[in-house]
């Protein structure tokens, strides 16, 4: 009794055999084969032949009168009895001009039946489902005339009146004078609502709103985000109740605070509600794109689909109804079902679980073991994509059974696979375990009925010993930087500590310096002094006059000199050639009848130390004026020549000369003995060429 079809179909069933679980399987001449399941449940199904007219929008059980009124889209209203049979059918009610489209029935008290279609009337039909009298409708706006519009359905109804609730519109009907108020409520559309503590709710753009049950004027709004709109609502107590919507069934109080909230990660099948009901055992009762799903007291969650008698898995919004014996009613795209929960309940099945498919990298790799013996997977670091496929087999059909997996390690709770879809995952190295169950019912607390273990290796790199090397290479190389960087700081610090000491000296011997050579011209210049104030001779003053002259002359330029190399750190040999230049410069003035000149050039590149371009510089001065003092040259010629590697000054003159050779230490002077000392300060490499008569030379090598 498949959706009130004969078991064979439009042929004879030629032989008739039993499984070991006692589902039988019937051979038909020309229709195939039929399973008949042993553990099917008692599930009534209503509608006609012609599927186009089976879309149930709204549904009513009188059975009281043996009836099951069921409203459609387009084909009027079906009235069966309770044994699925269609009685009667009403497809055009009085007044319109076209097939009716009732979409809310409601029962009066005497029996009698008002019905309501899309446009701007409803009808009276009587209890012997003779006559339909269309009851205009009184709007309470002056600005358009009554418009049902597509959803409707009854949300209150006592002795005396009922409340029927449309996508814009309430309608308040009068049992007695069977007169029907209407009463705008919102601009744009929803689709359902419910009274709970005496007001009426409903929901719109993801708020409740509340209104007055006597008024219908909006009271208070209350945010409900993220529903993706709201079908259904059911209310549990005065202070409670359900809210079917897109985004799965949310619990709230009577403030539409959210107490608890089911969706697809909680077991729901389907996300999408649209109607519910509950029994007197306190389960909930919902349909949805995916059949019929129950949902219990401690949240296991049953389904059912059309493999188990529905008249299809999509039903339609808001449509159904609860007969007083404790039947439940749901309308759908191909008629209507109906069962006692208390009828479906638990079966005992021996459910086996076998994995149909195991590829890795989007391969099988298993090509020498059966895949439903495979209970251990062991694998390297590249191939961690995985994906399986299983199927449960027992007594209902395998598209019958709800389906779980959980990869411990990935997954903290159990995950519904939708239709038996193959389960992918993209795991790192480590050790997994890939669980798998089904049932009947959706249970997160379940026990794996089957189980495979998986151990994807790292690569070496990830190994522990690989890392132990690296880190204590690491270690190593942070040591060794350590103590390097400690090194160089030690280094850097002893180097300045170098660095001071030498700067210590190099102070000590400007203040030597200084000391030896303008003490001993300032003592000099003392000494002539006093010597000039004695001597009464012409010749003999003249020449002490021309020894002060000299004797300050030096002074002044040692303290320039000192001066000049004390400003930088450091000298190029350029800059050193351009101060010997400006050295000599004021020597053509002072001594016209000698001729100076200076040739060549220095490098840009080649750079002295302060210390050692004082000495070089102090050592041409030397040169040059012991020269005009001792030798009373016609010329005086420095020459400059560089190379890649070296720098050599050439100082000479056509003086007197002398032999360097004969002179005793004591007999040098002060000139010769402070070049001598200078170069070994610069270190410099210092060579005197001179002979009497015949001139002298000075090179300094750098």
């Amino acid at each position: 009794d498949f959706q009130n079809k004969p078991i064979g179909g439009t042929s004879a069933i030629v032989k008739i055999t039993e499984d070991h679980t006692g589902n039988l399987y019937l051979q038909t001449i020309n229709d195939g084969f039929r399973k008949i399941i042993r553990n099917a449940y008692p599930i009534k199904y209503y509608g006609t032949e012609k599927r186009e007219g089976n879309y149930i929008i709204s549904i009513l059980p009188d059975k009281k009168n043996n009836r099951v009124l069921a409203g459609t889209y387009g084909n009027g209203i079906l009235i069966f009895d309770t044994l699925q049979r269609l009685i009667k059918h009403i497809p055009l009610l009085p007044g319109s001009d076209k097939v009716s489209s009732v979409n809310s029935i409601i029962k009066k008290p005497d029996n009698d039946y008002i019905l309501s279609s899309f446009g701007d009337k409803m009808w009276l039909l009587d209890k012997d489902l003779t006559t339909a009298t269309a009851i205009p409708i009184t709007s309470h706006r002056n600005d358009r005339k009554p418009d049902m519009g597509y959803f409707a359905n009854p949300v209150f109804q006592n002795k005396e009146q009922a409340i029927i609730k449309s996508e814009r519109n309430l309608y308040r009907v009068f049992f007695n004078t069977n007169q029907i108020h209407e009463y705008p409520i919102l601009i744009g559309g929803n689709m359902g609502g419910a009274f709970i503590n005496g007001r009426f709710v409903t929901h719109m753009n993801e708020e409740f709103i509340l209104f007055d049950s006597v008024t219908f004027r909006e009271i208070k709004r209350y945010p409900l985000k993220g529903t993706g709109d709201v079908r259904c609502f059911l209310p549990v107590s005065a202070n409670s109740m359900y809210v079917g919507s897109n985004k799965g069934i949310y619990l709230v109080d009577s403030n539409f605070k959210v107490l608890r909230h089911l969706q697809k990660a909680q077991g729901l099948p389907d996300e999408c509600i649209y109607a519910m009901a509950s029994d007197d055992q306190g389960n909930l009762w919902c349909s949805s794109n995916k059949g019929i799903i129950r949902v219990n007291k401690d949240n296991r969650i049953l389904q059912l689909t059309k493999e188990d008698g529905l008249q299809e898995n999509e039903f339609n919004t808001n449509i159904t109804s609860t007969a007083e014996d404790g039947e439940i009613f749901f309308g759908g795209v191909n008629g209507a079902s109906s069962f006692f929960p208390g009828s479906v309940t638990g079966m005992a099945e021996k459910i086996k679980v076998l994995f149909t498919g195991i590829r890795i990298n989007n391969k099988d790799i298993f090509q020498d073991t059966a895949v439903w013996n495979i209970d251990r997977i062991n694998l390297s670091y590249d191939q961690n994509s995985l994906s399986f496929n299983f199927i449960a087999i027992a007594n209902s059909n395998p598209d019958q059974y709800i389906y779980q997996y959980r990869m411990k390690g990935v997954d903290e709770e159990w995950v519904q696979n939708d239709d038996m879809q193959t389960v992918h995952y993209h795991l790192p190295p480590g050790q997994y375990e890939f669980n798998i169950y089904a049932s009947r019912v959706f249970n997160k607390d379940a026990q794996p009925l089957r189980t495979i273990k998986i151990r994807i290796h790292p690569p070496f790199w990830k190994t522990w010993w690989f890392i132990a090397a690296i880190s204590l290479l690491t270690a190593s190389l942070l040591a060794f930087s350590i103590n390097r960087y400690n090194r160089r700081k030690y280094q850097k610090k002893l180097l300045e500590l170098r660095s001071e000491h030498k700067v210590q000296l190099e102070r000590e011997r400007i203040s030597r310096d200084l000391h030896d050579s303008i003490g001993a011209y300032a003592n000099a210049v003392l000494y002539n002094t006093e010597l000039l104030q004695k001597e009464t001779d012409t010749s003999e003053r003249t020449e002490l006059m021309n020894d002060l002259k000299f004797a300050s002359k030096d002074i002044i330029t040692a303290l320039r000199e000192t001066i000049w190399a004390l400003k930088k750190d450091n000298y190029t040999a350029e800059e050193c050639l351009l101060r010997i230049r400006n050295f000599i410069q004021p020597f053509t003035r002072y001594y016209p009848h000698i001729h100076f000149n200076i040739e060549g050039n220095a490098s840009a590149e080649k750079v002295l130390h302060y210390s050692k371009a004082l000495n070089l510089v102090r050592i041409v001065q030397e040169a040059v004026t012991n020269a005009i003092k001792h030798a009373a040259p016609k010329n005086i010629h420095i020459a400059s020549n560089i190379t890649s590697e070296n720098w050599q000054l050439i100082i000479t003159d056509d003086g007197k000369g002398f032999d360097p050779r004969s002179l005793k230490e004591a007999e040098q002077g002060n000139g010769l003995s402070n070049m001598k000392q200078r170069a070994v300060d610069g270190g410099f490499n210092l060579e005197i060429d001179s002979g009497k008569g015949s001139g002298t030379s000075i090179i300094v090598n750098l």
